[in-house]
């Protein structure tokens, strides 16, 4: 059986997803089993998911997917190199996965490979020229960039990094090379299908991720509103389990609803308190904390926590910079919790969170071959007391769980309770 990997957000899957899982089944044959790693209760955006991760997982299932493992919370969380390094060792850990596949803007999988080349393994004249950009106020991309133009002497090609997804899909080239020989995984690249993934138009057929989240934002209790307005943007298996959720009043969530607890957090803090979380560097700790005690200016509405996004901004502190920061804070995770990580090598286990037949076959061969520890639900992490680093990795996907589904009006402990998916 041939194996496939995704490393995945689902915020939720919509037709670029279903179009994506499809084209593997094509491309590598309709029997290969596709072994999705998939963000759990928070994303890389620094944002909750709308759906909580065993829904999500439904959702996979039902559309192609045999087996979704979760992304820890701390490399869910986190920046696009991050991100794509925790997922491609999960991937890695399996045993039993030997592609990863991944869409991009730009489809051609040389062109990344050469920039993932280049930024692997950074030369100093590139380090250099990358702190000199940086000097003159530009911000990390843009500086980036221009350091890539400069050591290339391709703009066309250095433009590639302007893309969200053709950055991510270098960052996932770049974790495979700097894995053992052995264990590098083959990279597929296919060209992202319809609107970019910012773009807010909920109209199109391959609707991105952000236009689907805003309808639900609009309609979040009304299964009908949602019904006539993503019913041409999502696999009609994805949008049933939405929809479901909706009725029975499951939990959806937003990122405004992080507000009320954020701002309580920045209310009881002082600025040297923030330093130690990732990304509150460069003066962001004092301007939150500055926000969160004026009262002029903070709308008691639905845009509280837009309003201090935004008041934070800047030119070196895009958006998602600063929603990383906010959700560090209020998981606890700093900067020496992700040190401690990375030193250890990464994700410290492999947590189920569904499968089918296929994925049943992968799950057994992988008790075999995996070279990290198999986690089904919170209780197995009991059993490994003694590694302290895992335990430490494990609070944070068991506090975040624990945090969404308060957010979302349910009960805390669903990590001990919900059992693994089963299609």
């Amino acid at each position: 059986m041939k194996t496939a990997g995704i490393i995945v957000e689902y915020n939720p899957l919509h037709n670029g997803h279903a179009w994506q899982l499809q084209k593997v089944k094509e491309t590598l044959g309709k029997d290969t089993a596709i072994v999705v790693v998939m963000s759990g209760p928070f994303t890389q955006r620094g944002e909750p998911a709308v759906l909580d991760k065993w829904t999500r997982a439904r959702m996979a299932l039902a559309c192609g997917a045999s087996l979704v493992l979760e992304l820890p919370v701390p490399y869910a969380t986190a920046s696009a190199e991050r991100f794509a390094f925790g997922g491609v060792q999960v991937l890695a850990a399996t045993g039993i996965t030997k592609t990863l596949v991944f869409g991009s803007e730009h489809g051609a999988l040389p062109d990344l490979m050469d920039l993932a080349s280049l930024l692997a393994d950074e030369t100093p004249a590139f380090k250099t020229a990358l702190q000199g950009y940086l000097e003159t106020g530009l911000s990390f991309a843009a500086a980036r960039q221009l350091a890539v133009a400069a050591q290339l002497g391709d703009n066309q090609k250095a433009a590639l990094l302007k893309s969200s997804n053709n950055i991510l899909g270098i960052e996932y080239l770049k974790a495979i090379l700097r894995l053992p020989a052995k264990k590098r995984l083959e990279p597929i690249t296919f060209q992202r299908q319809g609107q970019g993934y910012l773009d807010p138009s909920p109209a199109s057929h391959f609707a991105s991720a952000t236009a689907i989240r805003q309808v639900i934002a609009s309609g979040r209790d009304n299964p009908a509103f949602l019904l006539q307005h993503l019913a041409h943007a999502m696999p009609p298996e994805a949008l049933g389990i939405l929809l479901e959720a909706v009725a029975q009043h499951t939990g959806l969530v937003l990122h405004e609803d992080l507000a009320v607890p954020l701002l309580a957090l920045l209310r009881t803090r002082k600025p040297e308190d923030l330093y130690p979380y990732p990304g509150m560097g460069e003066g962001l700790a004092q301007r939150l904390h500055e926000f969160a005690r004026r009262p002029e200016g903070q709308d008691n509405g639905e845009n509280r926590l837009s309003q201090l996004v935004e008041s934070a901004m800047s030119r070196r502190l895009p958006r998602t910079r600063v929603q990383r920061a906010l959700l560090n804070l209020l998981l606890n995770l700093t900067a020496s919790d992700l040190e401690q990580f990375d030193a250890a090598g990464g994700p410290a286990y492999i947590r189920v969170l569904g499968f089918d037949k296929s994925g049943r076959y992968l799950l057994k061969l992988m008790r075999q071959k995996a070279s990290l520890p198999l986690i089904t639900r919170g209780s197995d992490f009991h059993e490994h007391l003694n590694d302290l680093n895992l335990q430490r990795q494990a609070q944070f996907d068991l506090a975040g769980t624990d945090l969404w589904s308060i957010l979302a009006g349910s009960s805390s402990g669903a990590d001990f309770d919900r059992p693994v998916v089963i299609r």
